[in-house]
């Protein structure tokens, strides 16, 4: 009798213990987190910190299924060599079970080779639209893949040729147009859109100039624009990295046309300071969707506050949106294979799976509205993540259109009375 009463007892003791045990799969007790990018650069500093605090939030709340995350940082250095090589290092090394960050499409190129090999969830920055286009060719190779920071080379088109739109609208004619662009692949793909919307409304592309990474000689470029008698001077600018060198020789010329277009730099909150306030009145595109002045979700509010009360400053570029929301829509995914049953929930197809059902008609709203493409490019539109058109207003970065979100009214420089 006593026999059978101990053998019952142990048995409720491992049925217990059963249904007890941790959510996570076994043996799963950490949660690797990489973050890649130009460490030395706003771009890759602003994806790491956005991370850390990702990790710290999530942490402070149980982890993922129980298992806390670990961060581990790689740093591109701009170089595709040593992007692949540090890809390779978190993904084998570190065993980094997702991986954010990027910058730079040629950079991406190389790590994307990596990441098919290791089979790593990949919540890219990069613009380029070969990269979706990768995934939609060889989708079980490139499958891991996923756009989070910004939209595509395409769409940055779209958004320039809506910003002339706009000026148009309001009063200010488009007729002449001075290009400066980085000497960079990405830039192609959004000429290639550009020329014929331009030749639609009748613009003439009066010089198409590109500059290397490190540009600074503008001078020369603003005058020759100022010869041709353009109206608006484009900048297409990202890797060059001297958006606020453009902004002063533009502010202390003042020649008589508009500084409209994508400069990246003029998104950091700092901008109007590095320029000593000669980005007044320079418009520019808002890559990612998201300002400190103009945050889309409460979700960002509390990020962009959060972010300033860790680190002292607000987010120093517009990838930090994209590295946060990225540890969160990987947890989301996980966490949802996991109610679903799966097995294991972190395996990286099954992560796939579960990132890819958050299309248009199923959201997610963190920072921003993410939702993907089949080919995991990154939903562009008013109601998800686009390029807002901004301007630099006595020392704030206002959005000016579209309606829906803009929280101000185009300024024209005193000095363009077109």
């Amino acid at each position: 009798m006593m026999r059978k009463l101990l053998i019952l007892v142990l048995l409720g003791v491992l049925l217990l213990g059963c249904t007890q045990q941790p959510t996570q799969p076994a043996g799963k007790k950490e949660v690797v987190i990489g973050v890649i990018g130009p460490m030395a650069l706003p771009e890759g500093s602003s994806e790491k910190n956005a991370a850390m605090l990702a990790v710290e939030e999530i942490n402070a709340k149980g982890g993922i299924l129980g298992a806390k995350l670990k961060l581990v940082v790689g740093d591109t250095k701009i170089n595709p060599d040593t992007a692949a090589s540090e890809f390779r290092r978190l993904a084998t090394v570190e065993k980094a079970d997702m991986i954010t960050g990027g910058f730079s499409s040629g950079v991406m190129n190389a790590m994307m080779e990596v990441m098919a090999e290791t089979k790593t969830v990949f919540l890219a920055d990069a613009s380029s639209p070969g990269h979706p286009a990768m995934v939609e060719k060889e989708y079980d190779k490139y499958k891991y893949w996923f756009r989070i920071s910004q939209n595509n080379g395409t769409t940055f088109a779209w958004d320039m040729v809506e910003m002339i739109d706009f000026l148009e609208e309001s009063g200010y004619s488009v007729d002449r147009v001075y290009i400066i662009r980085d000497e960079h692949i990405w830039t192609d793909a959004v000429m290639a859109a550009l020329k014929p919307e331009f030749e639609k409304r009748g613009i003439e592309i009066v010089a198409d100039r590109e500059v290397g990474r490190g540009y600074t000689d503008y001078e020369p470029l603003l005058l020759e624009a100022k010869d041709l008698n353009a109206d608006l001077v484009m900048p297409i600018l990202a890797i060059a990295g001297t958006g606020d060198a453009l902004a002063k020789a533009w502010g202390t010329l003042k020649i008589p046309a508009l500084l409209a277009g994508h400069d990246l730099a003029a998104i950091d909150y700092q901008f109007y300071d590095k320029t000593n306030g000669m980005a007044n009145y320079e418009i520019f595109l808002n890559d990612g969707g998201a300002l400190v002045t103009a945050c889309p979700t409460d979700m960002c509010k509390k990020f962009v506050e959060a972010y300033k009360a860790k680190y002292g400053h607000y987010p120093e570029s517009h990838q930090a949106y994209g590295a946060y929301d990225a540890v969160y829509a990987y947890k989301i995914a996980v966490e949802e294979a996991q109610k679903a049953g799966e097995k294991n929930p972190f395996d990286p197809d099954v992560v796939v799976k579960y990132l890819e059902k958050h299309d248009t008609k199923n959201p997610i709203v963190l920072t921003r509205t993410i939702a993907w493409h089949k080919n995991h490019a990154l939903v562009w539109g008013d109601k998800f993540v686009r390029n807002w058109i901004a301007q630099w207003q006595d020392g704030k970065q206002y959005i000016i259109s579209p309606k829906n979100v803009a929280n101000g009214e185009l300024k024209l420089p005193p000095w363009v009375t077109k």
